[in-house]
């Protein structure tokens, strides 16, 4: 595990108790993954692979409309895998699991799920075709990521305050799709009205998704007063640029 990976774990890890309290983007993309999921008509009783489980929110909202399916929730972080485990959902097993690199030998899945956990893959075309590769014919893999679009409004901020934002670089929609052959991604902007600017950076440090891109230095201490100065304590939206994959294998 390299160091960025090591980073993402023990955020997630750290994160796991306050996760729920304060990811309310989170499962609304995940109810409307779900959503989306049961309106394609999965095979009936299938095996589904879940990727990034975190505390359970797409776990919950699509198992329980799949009756039979037997579902291997993963997670990097343990204590994530841990809080999903306590929703004791029936046919659900869980694992701690690099999900870029599946450690899966002689397994295939009919679904592949992923709600706003792959863009913590360092290459994301390259992860996703792994996953893709573990589909039955005619199965399906179907992942929320984020979009180039992401917290413009946090880019801004840095910059008016001669800051570089540590942001990842994620792809747009157009990239992301012409990296995938013969997949659909679908793109939704969903705004989150954090309160203020200190909000929204305790949103993303209670979520567990504040490392920084790799080989970006954290903002100092200086830098991010500065910001906060600039931003000052009234209302503050970041906005999510959310990208819906979908890759059915060939039958």
């Amino acid at each position: 595990m390299n160091a960025w990976n090591d980073s993402i774990l023990r955020r997630f890890d750290a994160a796991a108790a306050t996760y729920e309290g304060h990811a309310g983007p989170q499962f609304r993309v995940a109810r409307d993954l779900a959503a989306r999921v049961l309106a394609l008509s999965p095979r009936l009783a299938p095996e589904v692979l879940e990727i990034g489980c975190g505390t359970g929110f797409l776990t919950d909202a699509l198992a329980p409309g799949l009756p039979g399916c037997r579902w291997l929730a993963t997670d990097l972080a343990p204590n994530m895998v841990a809080a999903c485990a306590r929703r004791n959902l029936p046919g659900v097993v869980l694992r701690v699991m690099d999900g870029e690199f599946p450690d899966l030998p002689e397994r295939s899945f009919d679904l592949i799920v992923s709600s706003l956990a792959v863009q913590w893959f360092g290459d994301l075309a390259a992860g996703l075709t792994r996953l893709h590769g573990l589909l039955r014919p005619g199965g399906v893999l179907a992942v929320t990521t984020l979009g180039a679009g992401t917290f413009p409004e946090w880019r801004r901020q840095c910059h008016s305050a001669g800051a570089e934002p540590g942001t990842p670089a994620y792809p747009s929609a157009e990239a992301l799709a012409a990296a995938l052959p013969g997949c659909a991604v679908l793109r939704q902007p969903l705004p989150h009205r954090c309160g203020s600017l200190k909000g929204f950076l305790d949103h993303l440090r209670l979520t567990g998704a504040r490392t920084a891109a790799p080989g970006h230095p954290a903002l100092s201490p200086a830098a991010l007063g500065r910001i906060l100065r600039a931003g000052g304590a009234g209302p503050f939206t970041a906005t999510y640029d959310v990208l819906t994959v979908i890759w059915r294998k060939e039958p």
